[in-house]
């Protein structure tokens, strides 16, 4: 790329030459007048008395030069939203027309609505974060809906589909929450949870925690 500068002329140049010595005396610390003035880069002409309308010219030659400072950054910036208080007022704040066209949402919500609603929305989170924890292990399918759809693993009839309500709104919002990672992991690292009222015997897993009427491993 080719910059196009404005033409320099000599006073400007001894302006520019007296700034930058100025700036080295300055940086050098104790340097004599003799010892500048004799050096071998500042001839006589550079250190000529300059006039006033040669430095006006000159210093208007150096704006021309100088790019201009950016503007301030948080001027420009977009206001950060503030975090929300509690997972019921995040839960709140979600849109209940939350997109089920995507086939991950609309699985995860179901199975939070069928494996956990009336529950606490800590317990419903974990159930949801435990699913997507599994498809992204390598250990299951890789989607949620292959989680899902493996024999064996979850108890919900995965034919029935949920009511219209308040139920089904406050899954679809733990469902994008967990989706998108929007809250802390409620029961970091578990893959695997059961009812609080059976005793599986699951050798080689770690109890995380028991939140409302579930257990979770992982």
């Amino acid at each position: 790329m080719f910059l196009a500068f404005p033409r320099i002329n000599a006073a400007t140049t001894r302006v520019i030459a007296l700034t930058v010595a100025s700036a080295l005396l300055l940086a050098a610390g104790d340097v004599s007048t003799t010892e500048v003035a004799g050096g071998p880069n500042l001839t006589d002409a550079v250190l000529a008395p300059v006039s006033p309308a040669d430095a006006r010219a000159a210093a208007a030659a150096l704006a021309e030069t100088t790019p201009a400072a950016p503007a301030e950054a948080a001027a420009d910036a977009a206001p950060v939203p503030a975090r929300p208080a509690s997972l019921a007022a995040l839960v709140a704040s979600m849109d209940d027309a939350a997109d089920v066209r995507s086939a991950d949402l609309r699985c995860l919500a179901s199975a939070v609505y069928f494996e956990s609603r009336g529950e606490p929305l800590e317990g419903q989170l974990a159930v949801a974060q435990a699913i997507v924890n599994r498809a992204e292990s390598g250990r299951y399918a890789d989607t949620v809906c292959g989680v899902l759809s493996q024999p064996g693993q979850f108890s919900y009839n995965r034919s029935r589909s949920p009511r219209a309500g308040n139920d089904w709104a406050v899954a679809k919002a733990i469902a994008a929450i967990a989706l998108q990672d929007m809250w802390r992991e409620v029961a970091p690292g578990a893959m695997s949870f059961h009812a609080s009222y059976v005793r599986p015997n699951w050798q080689g897993r770690t109890r995380v925690a028991q939140i409302g009427r579930h257990v979770f491993y992982r």
